[in-house]
Formats: structure tokens, sequence, C-alpha cells
């Protein structure tokens, strides 16, 4: 996903602790003060200490990426060149679809990734540029439903992504990570993560993970951040629909390319 072809939230912070506190408390008279000091926690404190630590919160989001399943969309704007890609994602399978190009997205392709083959289709742009075809390949399979190994090393730019553990590669932040403010996306509770993610070997952005408040802390959403903490359009990604069914079904290719093994 996002050029790592390249490419590719649950509040908890202010949470009140029911009970009672117990404050300025008369006995026979005595006023009781400082004695309590141990054993009484602030709301504050007894939120923060109910609270997941971030690195908490983080690798459970990763954790539930590689080993389950989502659908997501992704738009990225890097080098005035834009990437638009939206698929289904899971353990072994996937199905992604993928526009690209400068200015307006023109070179496109389909790739399903089905257990040991993957398949890939595209017009001659999106064969050039996102399966690294030359362009006389790329003119001749062009339209055509093309096979290879999974894990053929030649064309591992392609399957990047497209399945649930490459997501949990892509999705990744690097430390140190923080904790962002909490928000509502879409009607859900969700916790932000913050750190920064490399693309290509130069650009380092700083990136908010939004996860799940309540319940398993999935990914919500994916956004880069400028200096004054506001999304920029580097990266935007949305992650729904978690533990839907990947099933993709296998084209019938026409051109197959190296040693290929359902195994």
């Amino acid at each position: 996903m996002l050029e790592r072809r390249q490419v590719t939230g649950t509040v908890l912070a202010g949470t009140l602790l029911a009970g009672t506190v117990l404050a300025g408390t008369l006995l026979a008279g005595t006023v009781l003060a400082g004695t309590l000091a141990g054993t009484v926690q602030t709301p504050a404190a007894a939120a923060s200490a109910s609270a997941p630590s971030v690195s908490t919160l983080y690798r459970e989001a990763i954790a539930t990426t590689r080993s389950w399943s989502v659908h997501y969309a992704s738009s990225s704007i890097q080098s005035k060149v834009t990437l638009l890609e939206s698929g289904d994602a899971g353990p072994a399978s996937g199905t992604q679809t993928v526009l690209t190009g400068k200015g307006s997205p023109t070179d496109n392709a389909t790739i399903d990734v089905i257990g040991g083959i993957t398949y890939v289709k595209g017009n001659v742009g999106g064969l050039e540029n996102l399966a690294g075809m030359s362009a006389a390949q790329a003119t001749v399979a062009a339209g055509q439903w093309i096979e290879f190994a999974t894990d053929d090393t030649a064309f591992s730019q392609v399957v990047a992504g497209v399945r649930s553990q490459d997501l949990a590669k892509e999705l990744a932040l690097k430390g140190p990570l923080s904790v962002g403010s909490p928000r509502t996306i879409d009607g859900s509770a969700v916790e932000a993560i913050e750190g920064t993610q490399t693309f290509g070997s130069k650009t380092t952005l700083h990136v908010v993970l939004y996860v799940r408040a309540q319940g398993t802390h999935v990914p919500v959403e994916e956004d880069s951040l400028n200096a004054k903490g506001k999304p920029t359009s580097a990266e935007h990604i949305t992650y729904s629909k978690w533990g839907e069914i990947v099933r993709p079904e296998a084209p019938r290719a026409t051109i197959s390319i190296g040693p290929i093994s359902s195994a």
C-alpha cells in the first residue's frame, strides 16, 4: 500500500471510576486529614491506572491486524503522484485494486492473492508502474490475468499490502510512541497512537493511528500529520468490516510467469 508498494481506534483518557470520593471526613468531631492520602486515588489517577498503556494498545492493534481480516481504503499523494488503493485482506488471501498517476490516476491494476498463487491484471501503465514490467511486456500483457507464485521475489512489490500480514507491516509505527487526543470516528470512540513512518528511503512522516477504544483495539484510521498536528494528503487509510470473510475466486489466467504451485 501507499508507496510501500510502499503503502498502507476506544476513548481511554478521562474515564472516571465509579465510587465515592472520601474527602474531609469528620469522625467523632475529629477531622481525619492526610490519613487517607495513601488509600484514596483521585479520579484522574484511577483512570490512568485502568487505561491500557500506549504499548499495549499498539501491540493489540498490530496483532489483530496480522491475524484477522479487514476491508481498507487508502489514498496518498507524494511527489505529485496520487495512489489510491482499496481491498479486502485476510491472513492467507486478499484482493486489491490500485489506481495511480500524476494528477489524475489513470494507471490501474487488480491483484488477487490466493494462498501460493497471485494474479494481477492491469492496463499498460499499471503493469509498468505497479508490476515492474517493461513497456513492451506491459503492452503485450495489458488486460490479461497474469499468474505467478506469491513468494516470487521478482513480484514482491505486487503482493505487498494485499494480505492482512502485509497490512500489519505497513501500518507499523516507529517509536517513541505517544498517546494523542482521543476522538470519535464514524460513531466509534477511538484512542490515538502517534509515531513515525518512513516512505521511500528518505521521507519520514509524523503519523497517527486511531484504534478502537472499547473491546479489541483494532485500527480504525491512519493519517499523516503536519508540524501542527493536522492531517495531510501524504497518507490516509480507513479500516472497516473487521472479521469479514475474504475468499476470492481464482480468475482464469492466460499468462504464467515462473514456477507456480498452489501449495
